[in-house]
């Protein structure tokens, strides 16, 4: 019960962070270029598919592959842009969910070392060498991306790398005056970004879980 609810969790999480992204890319396409949009859907996607298919040793490698290629095109272009940081978080988030498939790989492998072993502890420990080095590679990943994502809000929440244009659009809000359109959807975008953060957080943090549970 307790696993089906982690499960759900995290897909949960994954699918709404990856649409709060698309639906922040049309609002605010500057902030939120495609390389950014395909990771977070390749992330979604990986997270599902590796929920629907636990104890399927090829679709956790697909995922590992897809993750580490989602991971390299996210920073495609980046350098130097304001939504490099951003782009990078997501990319480093498409390789700790590889990392996290690799883990479950190894376990995979080592259910069925041990079965074809007749459940010896021979096969047990053969396959434990696997597992171990990817899954505190992945915890470690988890963490330290979850840590980089709080810093980030943090800067950004004090204003030291909040836009020129957003602190105007604040200030004017304020006024009681009119805004544009296009600075009302860029604000909107923030808002939907914000909450890709968190729901990107929780389904990082979910997988975590289970890796450090195997």
């Amino acid at each position: 019960m307790l696993h089906a609810a982690a499960m759900l969790l995290m897909i949960g999480s994954a699918i709404t962070a990856a649409g709060c992204c698309l639906v922040a890319g049309r609002l605010a396409p500057r902030d939120v270029p495609w390389q950014a949009r395909q990771s977070a859907v390749v992330m979604a996607a990986g997270m599902v598919a590796l929920a629907a298919a636990e104890d399927d040793a090829r679709a956790a490698l697909l995922v590992a592959v897809a993750g580490l290629a989602s991971a390299m095109l996210g920073v495609v272009g980046t350098r130097g842009r304001p939504h490099a940081a951003a782009c990078f978080h997501r990319a480093l988030g498409c390789v700790v969910m590889a990392v996290c498939a690799l883990a479950l790989l190894g376990a995979s492998l080592r259910a069925g070392v041990a079965v074809r072993s007749g459940g010896g502890t021979a096969g047990v420990h053969a396959g434990h060498g696997v597992v171990v080095p990817f899954a505190l590679v992945a915890v470690a990943g988890v963490v330290g991306l979850l840590v980089l994502m709080l810093a980030a809000r943090v800067r950004h929440g004090s204003g030291v790398d909040a836009p020129g244009r957003h602190v105007a659009l604040l200030r004017v809000v304020r006024r009681g005056r009119a805004v544009s359109a296009a600075e009302a959807g860029t604000g909107s975008g923030r808002i939907l970004l914000a909450a890709e953060g968190v729901a990107m957080a929780v389904s990082l943090a979910v997988m975590g879980a289970m890796v450090l549970a195997l």
